[in-house]
């Protein structure tokens, strides 16, 4: 740790800043829209002595009289003005035809014209993730992006979140694409996620760690054809970060706090007009099919007095300054959550520093940053059935007093020596506890320490030709500590309680080394990189937890039982990835472009196969049309595009020479034949597109088609008893996607100070299987049927053939001719023998609308999104019907019983504690996931140099997820409770989703 902030230090007095004689500030805006510019080029003419606006379009440089200041932006007129003896020097820039020659970030890190890219990319302002910030920075993107879908995890404060682009891919592998910093590939691995019923826990993910305060911007590579030069790691795509960094002039420091408070969007709908049975006694029954309640309902309220109203803090400060020979950045961050479950608390530090070096006359380029990150949370919500306060929370009944379990959920027990948990029911059952035993004597805490270090030198040998060296070294430890009280149920659990340690340390060294040429000659240009990297990984890992008999209670040592570290797991895991790769793009007259990539890649997954060296290529055409042939005059750019490629994927490490492993003093033995024929994945992809500009760039738009198949999945088998093994692995399969992107954008020019801005995206995707096991030398009676992918309480996600990704399959309520449920003598519906198929969770159309409103420094926000399609499974709304505790439960006895369809009434009871049953409900619990919300909105206002010349200070009032225009589903559908392939759309007693609202201060000096 010392050393890591002696380095931090270290750059931070490495700052070098020029000082000039006066200092001007203003604001540089766009004249067609009256909105601010972010990024504007503010430079004094005739020297590299220059600044870029801010998120508010603001500038401060010093200068002196006599200097001319120049006003640029990509797709607007440059503009100068003379400074003279002012001090603010406001500007509106125009539109112009250049626009098409906006430059953008593409794999590698290169920069190519946005006229010549040959594949569908899509470009965010970081001013998009810090609007309305959240505690994981990539939920911010949510319905701005087409094709990109993102669904957080329900697990609080510091959760991962899955991200997937144009569908899932992969049927045993990861969906998610690659992130990449800076042009360098991160780790972005998730440690752990639920993957039963039982429960589990959200580990994050590595995304999550980053402060949305450093981020410059965001590209969404979307395609193979687009991620290709990244090779088998971005088969999935790639999300670029691009992260600030110090710029030419005076000294800057931005200020920004944003506070947020959470509340509940969507907690269950929980009656309050009957109670459990009360014995004579005095003891409540577990369920709440009792008679209604006379008097007060002392757990009716018993939601309100546990959830909390949430709270999140996220402060930052940034120094940025320097000359034209050395710039630097340095920031920090302080994030700080308490989610609306009590006891669940996050803490995350951030601290980077960048310095940007040039040497020898501008001929040599250093760059080198430092990034490092402390982050904690406690009771991050585990999800499922056990060690879950909601389970006990939810289903206890309303004549029962809430509160005296609250304010007393231990009592000291004589005998045994030790506080025991106070509950209405017996406490060694496994599926109720006490919510508020659960949350201070079940307690558990994460803990990750990260650091990211890079570096790169590039060498200009002549203004079209440099050589480029990057190395980036990051670092993640994460240390997990549940302790387990005497007295919790014993069905998982030791009588004397327990306690469990996991540790996962991760590291990923990259390197890479490139040769970059780029020149015109005459009506021809040519850009071209060549190089090689490497990628190592290394995984290291231990579960560490006492077993037996536990001598002494509520003693949280390794040593405390019978069988020390009984739990003991180790694991290593490490994966090399060599590399060479070549790009060219080739153009004519600024009208027609050719792209050209390969990549060789070397994989230690694929050792002991002759498979280990794998190529990929991929191709791609675009044409300017309106350079080609005369259009309207209102068509400023009309743009085709095609493009091919090949791209491979490794696989898991140690399957085609699997080892014997060594746990607690013996040998597990290995039982998987060796994959010696072992095959990379492959997936082929094509895609066509336009784009098109018009009436001066106010309307925009981009469409893109695509199809992908991805052949040579790995499977396992059971095999043969004869072999001496227990499963074996193979080669087949084709997962097909084909879909559509759009995204269409109109700025409105509506008076002198005020305008408009609205955009909208769409996308489309179809999933089909379109092969399973296509293997010619197996009989088909041999051959694989499905892919079971996960299993939750009688639903499961499966792979079959002709089907798509994301089917379920579960025993369905039987129905006659016209729909009406069957039951048997006592009212119980009757079931299916078989598995059927209920609905599939990915939905087909994603879309987002935005609309910006400004008025002078006023700002108007809002964006609505949708997910049209797919389908959602409510296990906990099946439940709470069981237990009697659901709305629907009373509304169905107020009602006289459960409608069949036709008319005919059952008794409630039968029928919901049949149907609410493991195995029973079927396609009764899968709803539609179809909904609309309101996303994000934001008004905020711009104070001109309030606290001085240059000074200025925003506020904005924001919320985000504030209510739904239309939902079906009981919860929200758009909320999963792991990233798993398995387990989305889905929920069992996951944490509610939650809207937000609250103020975002910036100030700049």
């Amino acid at each position: 740790m010392n050393k890591q902030l002696f380095m931090f230090v270290l750059f931070f007095l490495c700052t070098n800043v020029l000082l000039a004689q006066k200092k001007v500030s203003g604001v540089v805006k766009e004249a067609d829209t009256n909105e601010p510019l972010i990024g504007a080029t503010v430079l004094v003419k005739g020297t590299t002595n220059g600044v870029v606006t801010d998120l508010d379009g603001h500038y401060t440089i010093e200068v002196n009289a006599n200097d001319v200041l120049q006003f640029a932006y990509v797709g607007l007129e440059t503009r100068d003005e003379t400074v003279g003896e002012r001090t603010v020097i406001n500007v509106s820039l125009a539109s112009s035809s250049i626009k098409i020659n906006e430059v953008v970030v593409t794999a590698m890190g290169l920069e190519r014209k946005a006229k010549s890219l040959t594949y569908a990319t899509q470009q965010v302002g970081g001013g998009e993730l810090t609007r309305a910030k959240e505690t994981n920075l990539i939920n911010s993107l949510q319905g701005k992006t087409a094709g990109l879908v993102i669904t957080p995890n329900s697990t609080g404060a510091g959760g991962s979140s899955k991200l997937l682009i144009r569908g899932n891919k992969s049927a045993q592998g990861n969906n998610q694409p690659l992130i990449v910093i800076d042009g360098i590939p991160m780790a972005n691995s998730t440690t752990t996620q639920m993957e039963g019923e039982y429960g589990g826990r959200d580990g994050g993910d590595a995304l999550s760690n980053l402060n949305p305060d450093d981020i410059a911007s965001i590209n969404v590579l979307k395609g193979a054809s687009a991620a290709a030069l990244y090779g088998s790691m971005a088969a999935n795509g790639v999300v670029m970060i691009t992260t600030k960094k110090g710029s030419v002039g005076s000294m800057r420091v931005d200020v920004s706090s944003n506070t947020t408070f959470e509340t509940t969007l969507d907690a269950p709908k929980l009656q309050s007009t009957y109670g459990a049975v009360v014995s004579g006694s005095g003891a409540l029954a577990q369920d709440s099919w009792g008679e209604k309640i006379s008097g007060e309902a002392k757990g009716a309220n018993r939601l309100d007095e546990f959830f909390r109203t949430g709270m999140t803090t996220i402060n930052s400060v940034s120094i940025s300054g320097g000359s034209e020979k050395t710039q630097s950045y340095i920031s920090y961050a302080n994030t700080s959550a308490s989610g609306i479950m009590p006891t669940n608390t996050f803490t995350r530090h951030n601290m980077m520093a960048k310095e940007t070096f040039k040497l020898f006359n501008d001929k040599v380029v250093v760059n080198a940053s430092l990034n490092y990150i402390i982050q904690k949370g406690r009771n991050r919500h585990e999800p499922g059935q056990y060690r879950n306060p909601l389970t006990g929370l939810y289903t206890f009944p309303a004549n029962g007093d809430f509160r005296q379990y609250k304010n007393e959920f231990e009592k000291y027990d004589d005998v045994k020596g030790y506080p025991v948990q106070q509950w209405y029911r017996e406490v060694n059952q496994d599926f109720s506890a006490n919510p508020y035993w659960v949350l201070h004597r079940n307690p558990h805490t994460e803990k990750r320490d990260r650091m990211m270090a890079s570096a790169s030198i590039r060498y200009n040998i002549t203004d079209y030709l440099n050589v480029q060296g990057r190395l980036n070294y990051d670092r993640i430890a994460d240390l997990y500590e549940r302790k387990i009280y005497a007295s919790t149920s014993t069905t998982l659990h030791n009588v004397n309680g327990e306690y469990r340690q996991e540790r996962d340390d991760s590291r990923q060294f990259y390197g890479d080394l490139m040769a970059n040429f780029n020149k015109t000659f005459d009506a021809w240009s040519v850009t071209a990189s060549v190089g090689t990297s490497f990628t190592d990984l290394k995984e290291t890992g231990i579960i560490a937890a006492g077993g037996g008999d536990i001598y002494i209670p509520n003693y949280f040592q390794i040593a405390n039982g019978s069988k020390n570290g009984s739990e003991n797991k180790r694991w290593k895991t490490q994966k090399r990835l060599n590399s060479v790769f070549g790009t060219a793009q080739i153009g004519y007259k600024d009208m027609i472009y050719l792209d050209v990539t390969g990549r060789n890649d070397w994989s230690s997954t694929l050792s002991y196969t002759p498979n280990v060296s794998y190529f990929y290529p991929s191709f791609g055409l675009t044409a300017l049309i309106n350079e080609m042939i005369a259009l309207p005059e209102s068509v400023n750019l009309l743009k085709g595009r095609a493009s091919y490629s090949v791209v491979g994927n490794d696989m898991p490490a140690y399957i085609t020479n699997p080892t014997h492993k060594f746990r607690n003093g013996s040998v597990d033995f290995n039982t998987s034949v060796p994959f010696t024929e072992m095959k990379p994945e492959k997936l082929k992809s094509m895609e066509f597109g336009f784009d098109l500009s018009m009436f001066n760039n106010r309307f925009e738009m981009d469409f893109t088609y695509y199809k992908t198949n991805n052949t040579n999945q790995y499977f396992s088998m059971e095999a043969s008893s004869a072999t001496g093994y227990s499963n074996y692995y193979f080669n087949a399969g084709d997962i097909q996607n084909t879909g559509f992107e759009t995204t269409m954008s109109w700025r409105q020019p509506i008076t002198a100070d005020l305008s408009w801005k609205t955009s909208f995206n769409l996308s489309y995707n179809d999933n089909v299987i379109k092969k399973l096991d296509d293997r010619q030398d197996v009989a088909k009676e041999n051959r694989l049927t499905h892919v079971w992918l996960g299993s939750l309480r009688g639903y499961d996600m499966r792979l079959v053939e002709g089907g798509s990704y994301g089917d379920l399959y579960s025993k369905t309520v039987v129905r006659d001719e016209n729909g009406v449920i069957k039951v048997d003598e006592n009212g119980a519906p009757l079931v299916s023998k078989d598995k059927e198929f209920v609905g599939n969770v990915n939905p087909k159309w994603n879309l987002g609308w935005s609309n910006s409103f400004n008025y002078k420094d006023l700002q108007l926000y809002f964006l609505i999104d949708g997910r049209i399609g797919g389908n959602f499974v409510d296990l906990t709304q099946a439940t709470l019907d069981a237990y009697g505790v659901s709305q629907n439960s009373a509304d169905a006895r107020d009602n006289g019983g459960v409608d069949l369809g036709n008319g005919t009434k059952v008794d409630a009871a039968n029928f919901y504690r049949s149907i609410g049953q493991r195995e029973k409900g079927g396609a009764y619990y899968v709803y539609s996931a179809t909904n609309f919300r309101l996303r994000e909105l934001s008004i905020g206002y711009a104070f001109r140099n309030l606290l001085g010349a240059g000074k200025d200070l925003g506020v904005s009032l924001i919320g985000r997820n504030l209510f739904f225009l239309y939902k079906d589903a009981p919860s929200d559908p758009e909320v999963s409770m792991s990233t798993s392939n398995g387990y989305s759309g889905s929920n069992y007693f996951a944490l509610p989703a939650t809207r937000s609202f609250g103020i975002n201060l910036k100030a700049t000096f």
